[in-house]
């Protein structure tokens, strides 16, 4: 199924996951999700999952930030826009792009944690995957200011820190 894996630039990589992502989330899809009216941060880098005919069917986003939490700076890498083509899910696509964005953000950025939001739909996923419900406050900044982020539950994934709960300023948008 996945021919091969790459990780580009964030803005290299919008042009060939724009139409993956565009069909996944159209207007009409986000318009009736509970994340619709938040402003994400632009990824540093993209994962990008392809097929033997060299069409895309997957995508992670990755976001690598300085932070604290409880007032205390940490480097995380945030990871976002998990996305799978309709047709290529349940097929190992999603866990082959997350863990190559995992092996990224560990050895490549060095964090001391990831850090992803999901709907409850999805935690089932990620929880196999390794990642950590995170039981804290998260704030982020929005146009009108810095704000709580409850839009989506906080996942952590362990690396340096096992981070479970406490006071997280993403000290930007979030991804």
């Amino acid at each position: 199924m996945i021919e091969r894996i790459d990780v580009t630039a964030g803005d290299v990589g919008w042009r060939q996951a724009a139409p993956l992502l565009k069909a996944i989330w159209a207007p009409e899809v986000v318009a009736t999700l509970p994340w619709r009216d938040v402003v994400w941060a632009a990824p540093d880098q993209r994962v990008l999952a392809f097929n033997a005919a060299g069409e895309i069917i997957g995508h992670v986003a990755i976001v690598v930030r300085e932070a604290t939490l409880d007032g205390r700076a940490v480097k995380i890498g945030g990871l976002g826009g998990v996305a799978t083509r309709n047709d290529s899910r349940r097929r190992g696509v999603a866990r082959a792009a997350m863990s190559t964005a995992v092996q990224q953000i560990q050895n490549v950025h060095d964090v001391d944690f990831g850090l992803l939001f999901c709907e409850p739909r999805h935690a089932a996923l990620y929880e196999k995957l390794g990642w950590r419900s995170f039981r804290g406050d998260v704030f982020v900044q929005q146009a009108q200011g810095r704000v709580r982020f409850e839009v989506t539950g906080p996942y952590v994934f362990d690396l340096k820190m096992v981070p479970r709960s406490g006071l997280l300023d993403l000290c930007g948008l979030p991804w």
